[in-house]
């Protein structure tokens, strides 16, 4: 679209003017992140694009440009430099977000333990992406399981578009409630590049649910040390005082969903489950896109449920072993789309061994989908074919599905 001499991305139109009632529109998940972000008014925009985050920024760039939004939109040369730029202007004070994906993740982990460390409300959107191994992929896998989840910062993951679109309002409400900064993530492609409906909130609801609070900052009229160094005598103490911080940050992020429940009517838990009954002895548990795959499979499949994971970190293992236990669940399916050349279990399926650890729930893992590779409803029945098998815990915990042996047979869906 061109108006005048400006140039225009069509899809951010309808942000151009105050949205003053719900609107029900299409478009691909990251122009609706861009649009979420613009409504939340933030003071500094500033990343680096990359694939297939790109959209994001260049949505945000736009409605900059044509004067919606009162921000300062940065261009800096590498993602370090944004995570840099966007920590230094939140901790004086200005509402920040920036975005990434796979190595621009990667190049930005010198400076994402900072953010915490300063108890900073900024937000960033990931498009998951694979990591360059054993060569260029830009197609979906899971990497911010593999690098941030120990960090310190709040994650929250999206299954659609009208999910990532609320979560770009709901990670802003999430960091300003609990002073730690957020990521949120849909999956790369899969989400950011598909055209899915979703309603828009009107600006006047999303200002009422995103008020910017005061908080330390820094201020040349009160001198004080940011980013001096610590001695060991006090840096143990420091961290300590971050665990504690951390401690209330799930209920926090449960308070926020309900205020937006009754601002929207739509609701969201740190985790959600479907087709679970006390006749359900097994689940799927999974994230993301992979639930809105699991979810439609289940038509068919009544004996079996879904365990959907929002929040990753905090990782609400209370809230895991709550719903287990209620429902006398004996199995669970892991699905992820990451892996551990090294450990024994991958992220995801680490983080859920830990939490059921104390149940004795029997559980595999199956690593599907990297590097954008479909994930079917085939792979769905060998799974749950493979768990019927499953007494005990002993051997190999998890294993790849639906890799291409030879030309002609895929792992698992051809046995």
């Amino acid at each position: 679209m061109k108006e005048g001499n400006i140039m225009s991305i069509e899809p951010m139109r309808i942000f151009f003017k105050e949205i003053k009632e719900p609107i029900e529109t299409t478009m691909i998940g990251n122009y609706a992140v861009a649009g979420g972000v613009t409504q939340t008014d933030p003071d500094v925009i500033c990343a680096f694009p990359i694939t297939p985050q790109t959209q994001s920024v260049e949505g945000l760039s736009d409605v900059v440009h044509h004067g919606r939004l009162k921000a300062a939109f940065v261009n800096v040369e590498s993602e370090l430099a944004a995570i840099s730029y966007s920590t230094a202007a939140c901790a004086a004070g200005a509402r920040s977000f920036t975005a990434t994906a796979s190595q621009g993740y990667l190049l930005m982990t010198e400076g994402l333990p900072m953010a915490v460390g300063w108890r900073l409300p900024l937000t960033m959107m990931i498009s998951a992406r694979a990591f360059n191994s054993p060569n260029l992929s830009i197609w979906n896998s899971w990497e911010y399981t593999q690098v941030n989840s120990e960090l310190g910062w709040n994650i929250i993951v999206s299954e659609n578009v009208q999910e990532t679109y609320d979560a770009a309002i709901l990670s802003v409400m999430i960091s300003e409630e609990s002073l730690f900064p957020t990521i949120f993530v849909h999956d790369g492609f899969i989400i950011s590049h598909s055209v899915q409906k979703l309603t828009l909130i009107p600006d006047e609801t999303v200002t009422r649910m995103t008020p910017k609070k005061p908080r330390n900052t820094i201020d040349p009229s009160r001198p004080g040390t940011w980013g001096g160094i610590v001695t060991p005598s006090y840096f143990m103490e420091g961290r300590a005082k971050l665990e504690e911080a951390k401690q209330p940050v799930l209920s926090q992020m449960t308070d926020v969903f309900k205020k937006f429940k009754t601002e929207t009517g739509r609701e969201y838990n740190l985790i959600e489950t479907y087709n679970l009954n006390n006749s359900s002895k097994t689940a799927f548990c999974t994230m993301g896109s992979l639930s809105g795959n699991i979810i439609s499979w289940l038509t068919k499949n009544k004996d079996i449920g879904l365990i959907k994971i929002r929040a990753y970190r905090p990782f609400p293992y209370k809230e895991l072993r709550k719903i287990v236990e209620e429902y006398n669940l004996e199995k669970l399916i892991l699905l992820e789309k990451s892996d551990s050349l090294n450990g024994m279990l991958p992220p995801f399926s680490m983080s859920i061994a830990s939490a059921l650890y104390p149940l004795g729930t029997l559980f595999r893992s199956f690593i599907v989908g990297l590097g954008g590779r479909d994930v079917t409803r085939d792979e769905f029945d060998i799974a749950k074919k493979k768990m019927e098998s499953v007494t005990d815990m002993k051997g190999q915990l998890y294993q790849y599905l639906g890799v291409r042996e030879t030309k002609q047979k895929i792992s698992g869906v051809n046995q």
